[in-house]
């Protein structure tokens, strides 16, 4: 499913870089996942007042844009906006039970995120703890494996031809994706109100067909956002998944809860939301805490 690996603290080099750019997660499965959208510069959701023309700019008769499906699709749309313009928030990510994990702390403006992740200990990762802060174009890691050290960084250099703005943008969840496609799916429904974090909230459920999805056309969900989704899911064997999402009364999305079965067996992702625009600023580790890559290397070797 849709989560961002097992650990930082890898062993090698070349594993602890493939780990940084596939991001830190808290479940079992690797994923290259999308790039959150809009989170380097927009929300990567569609302008609300579109959805009510969707039936036609899609082409597909059950997405005809009246009743209660545009409503819905309205009320996610609109959601997933407000949430993508918020200054920050903290996601709590969670998958299946023993699968571990992740604490992402997103910052907008100067783009920033923080992630601690929990996961099952590996034989690269005894403790089971990944810690990562990106910031300023550069991304620092937790580590042990350099003496009077407790961090080492990677620059842009280190990414070259690669996405220079994947923590920051997983950081902030799969909230385009999960929004987008609820309201591309003609299956689509709310279910009530319930109580999320105890705040009152919107339950809306679908069922999103991968191979339907791949072929929208409408503006429920941004085409870039879309086809990373579909990639992503179709990658992991899936050819559906439900999608639950809760919104708040005051518009701006509370949790998400993923589900399917694919190649790898039953996958889940669950996420909530909270302290909008009350995330305290991301900072950098203190400067006498943090090695260079090469010192890292060499700490590495030293104890090989």
């Amino acid at each position: 499913m849709r989560v961002w690996g097992t650990g930082i603290a890898l062993a090698t080099a070349g594993a602890a870089l493939a780990v940084m750019l596939s991001g830190c997660g808290s479940g079992e499965s690797e994923h290259d996942g999308s790039d959150g959208g809009g989170a380097k510069g927009g929300t990567g959701v569609p302008e609300p007042e579109r959805a009510e023309d969707e039936g036609a700019a899609s082409g597909q008769g059950s997405a005809k844009g009246s009743g209660k499906g545009a409503e819905v699709r309205a009320a996610l749309t609109a959601a997933a906006r407000k949430t993508g313009e918020q200054a920050s928030y903290k996601t709590l990510q969670t998958g299946a039970p023993g699968s571990g994990r992740s604490e992402m702390l997103f910052q907008k403006s100067p783009s920033a995120s923080a992630i601690k992740s929990w996961s099952k200990p590996s034989s690269a990762n005894p403790s089971g703890f990944s810690q990562v802060i990106s910031l300023g174009g550069k991304t620092y890691i937790h580590t042990d494996e350099v003496p009077g050290k407790s961090w080492y960084t990677m620059d842009d250099t280190a990414y070259a031809g690669a996405d220079k703005g994947s923590g920051e943008s997983r950081a902030a969840g799969y909230v385009p994706e999960f929004a987008g496609a609820l309201a591309a799916s003609p299956s689509t429904r709310r279910l009530g109100e319930e109580r999320v974090g105890g705040r009152p909230a919107d339950h809306y459920r679908g069922t999103v067909v991968v191979d339907e999805l791949a072929a929208y056309t409408g503006p429920a969900i941004d085409k870039g956002v879309r086809d990373s989704y579909v990639a992503s899911t179709r990658q992991q064997g899936m050819s559906s998944v439900v999608i639950d999402l809760w919104v708040g009364k005051d518009g701006l999305v509370l949790k998400s809860r993923e589900e399917g079965r694919g190649s790898k067996g039953p996958g889940l992702v669950v996420e909530e939301y909270s302290d909008f625009g009350a995330v305290p600023a991301i900072t950098p580790p203190p400067a006498n805490t943090v090695a260079s890559w090469n010192e890292y290397v060499d700490g590495l070797s030293q104890r090989s």
